[in-house]
């Protein structure tokens, strides 16, 4: 008769006690995992509808904001001239303060900035074109904003074009109807490089020396 040895019994006892306990372990594991899952998949669920809850209440809130400030340009002419000077007026400050213009990329991210903030009132403009409460006479002010605004944007990037042919490596400029500002990439900016810059936008514009401010960048 075949018989099996009692420390063989015990190896065979503690080999099952081994594997139900890992088996209890993988279980257990499987079963926290699925709520762990769960818990984050409600949590992200309810994120994202707080977030769209959020996202919903600013777009209203924009909206609103627009909606009023087209009815404001419709009624009244004078504040499309007024949308035009705050925009002229937050890119002159922003292109010369002088943190800015320690930035390291500077003429890349204020020639952005300053293209961003003229699409951003050509949308506007274009919403008040688009809007049927615009009277006639304010529509057909915002539509020559537009062109006006396409123009300078040319202008600007022509006359960057011929600062740098005379040997900086960059410039950034901004005209605007009564003035203009320019910044040069230059270590020192010399009489003569004053007077080269400033043959150059007296020939492309017709400003006179006194509304040309001409800065280095720092």
């Amino acid at each position: 008769m075949f018989t099996i040895k009692k420390p063989a019994i015990i190896t065979i006892l503690v080999a099952l006690l081994v594997l139900t306990g890992y088996i209890n372990h993988q279980m257990t594991q499987n079963s926290v995992s699925k709520i762990s899952n769960d818990y984050q998949n409600h949590e992200e669920k309810e994120l994202a509808k707080t977030q769209q809850e959020n996202n919903k209440d600013s777009i209203e809130t924009i909206s609103k904001e627009k909606d009023s400030k087209k009815e404001n340009v419709g009624k009244e002419g004078e504040n499309l001239s007024n949308l035009t000077e705050e925009i002229n007026t937050n890119i002159e400050k922003n292109i010369s303060k002088e943190e800015n213009l320690k930035s390291r990329n500077y003429f890349v991210e204020h020639r952005l900035s300053r293209d961003k903030m003229r699409a951003n009132l050509v949308d506007d403009l274009k919403d008040i074109v688009d809007d049927e409460k615009t009277n006639n006479e304010v529509r057909a002010k915002a539509q020559s904003e537009i062109i006006k605004m396409g123009e300078i944007s040319e202008q600007e990037l022509h006359i960057e074009g011929l600062i740098k042919a005379k040997g900086f490596d960059e410039a950034l400029v901004f005209l605007k109807g009564d003035g203009a500002k320019i910044v040069v990439s230059s270590d020192e900016l010399t009489e003569q490089d004053v007077v080269k810059i400033l043959d150059i936008v007296k020939s492309e514009t017709e400003l006179d020396s006194s509304n040309i401010k001409i800065m280095k960048k720092q």
